[in-house]
């Protein structure tokens, strides 16, 4: 305690060095907290906008349906099957789908569309269609009511009521054509999907391409994303591999995962010269400050302070300065991403043009994870007390005649 009370003594006798070390840290912490937040929070938007909104974190196909996305690769998932997987552990419920494309026409105009046929109220669950829904209800799973996209909508120039024309090529070559009324109007977050996305029951879209009983996806809801990997192995050691292919998020949207490893590669860069720059800042300051104590340490050393105890008090010096500046970065950042969490940046203009290409909703949401602030408060921590090796190593080589003179 002596220690603690004598070295928090010591760094109060200078305030405005103090200051201007806790004011390097601060920064530090402050705009890397910033920045990170900013960054993994879009990231995280990214993959909830398709994930959560569409593919799943986990989809079960059939073998080679993903590089080849035919009816013909499509299964029965029968009664069992289902049973077998919604019992691995981490699962928490699963969505049947049959999806293809089809010409979706009205009187006057036409348009390619993925019809996507799945137990709504399962469906929903993942996707929250019920409060995507801008006008119109939710079709019952009996009937034969659609819900289309609200991008699709307005390019059919279709509208709650009025009827749709679908069609396509069904199984095994069959034609596939149906009359379909819109029962509801939708709005996805991800351009791509709100643009050309047709939701019906999933009765209706398997009689619609003649294929009864049959699905080409399985999504497999898990209880925390973060096992999704650890799930999809489970089931793949369930389901036979020559019949079956089990496929995490990631490995559906390759090119979302590296547009997001090659952006994050990017702030990492950024953040490494942030880092460069700011500890430079620091050494330069904890080197400035040890040059004006040098008489200061010769003085304590000849009135009988062993070196030992003199290295302790700095080190714990250093510690405390580090603490007051990572601690004010922190209660200065946190309002800053509180506020972006709940209100995030909306884009426009060109940015907001180029992530709708990207099909990404055009929002940058701060994420407020406690794993960005200690990580964070880890790195400065460290490179600062790697900066405070310098006073250890010049009162370790220091003369107590020589220091006294200077």
């Amino acid at each position: 305690m002596e220690l603690l009370s004598l070295s928090w003594r010591n760094i109060w006798r200078n305030k405005r060095r103090t200051l201007i070390t806790a004011a390097s840290i601060f920064s530090a912490v402050f705009l890397a907290l910033i920045m990170r937040a900013m960054q993994l929070g879009s990231y995280d938007k990214i993959v909830r906008n398709v994930v959560e909104f569409y593919t799943g974190y986990i989809q079960v196909h059939a073998k080679g349906y993903w590089d080849d996305k035919s009816l013909d690769r499509s299964f029965i998932a029968d009664t069992a099957l289902l049973k077998n997987v919604e019992n691995v552990g981490g699962v928490s419920y699963l969505i049947p789908r049959l999806e293809s494309f089809a010409l979706a026409s009205t009187s006057t105009q036409t348009k390619g569309v993925l019809v996507v046929g799945a137990v709504l109220a399962q469906d929903d669950r993942l996707t929250h269609l019920s409060s995507r829904i801008s006008k119109g209800i939710m079709p019952e799973q009996s009937g034969r009511g659609v819900l289309v996209a609200e991008g699709a909508a307005s390019d059919l120039g279709v509208a709650v009521g009025d009827s749709i024309v679908l069609l396509g090529q069904g199984f095994h070559g069959m034609s596939a054509a149906g009359a379909f009324p819109v029962s509801g109007i939708v709005h996805f977050g991800s351009p791509d999907l709100n643009s050309r996305v047709v939701y019906m029951p999933l009765s209706a879209c398997q009689d619609l391409y003649s294929a009864p009983q049959r699905i080409t996806s399985l999504v497999v809801a898990v209880n925390r994303p973060a096992d999704a990997g650890t799930v999809a192995a489970a089931l793949s050691r369930l389901l036979a591999p020559a019949s079956y292919e089990v496929m995490t998020w990631d490995k559906m949207l390759l090119e979302v995962v590296q547009q997001i490893q090659s952006d994050n590669m990017a702030g990492l860069i950024m953040l490494g010269i942030l880092y460069a720059i700011v500890i430079f800042g620091i050494f330069g300051t904890i080197t400035m400050m040890t040059i004006e104590r040098r008489r200061e340490f010769g003085m304590v050393l000849a009135l009988g302070m062993s070196k030992t105890l003199l290295v302790a008090t700095t080190l714990v010096e250093t510690i405390m300065i580090s603490i007051v500046g990572i601690a004010a970065g922190m209660i200065a950042a946190t309002p800053v991403i509180l506020y972006f969490h709940v209100h995030p940046i909306r884009l426009t203009g060109e940015a907001a043009k180029m992530m709708a290409q990207y099909g990404i909703e055009p929002v940058m949401p701060f994420l407020f994870d406690g794993s960005i602030y200690g990580t964070h408060a880890a790195i400065v921590l460290g490179a600062t007390l790697i900066c405070a090796l310098f006073p250890l190593w010049v009162i370790g080589r220091l003369k107590v005649a020589g220091a006294l003179r200077s």
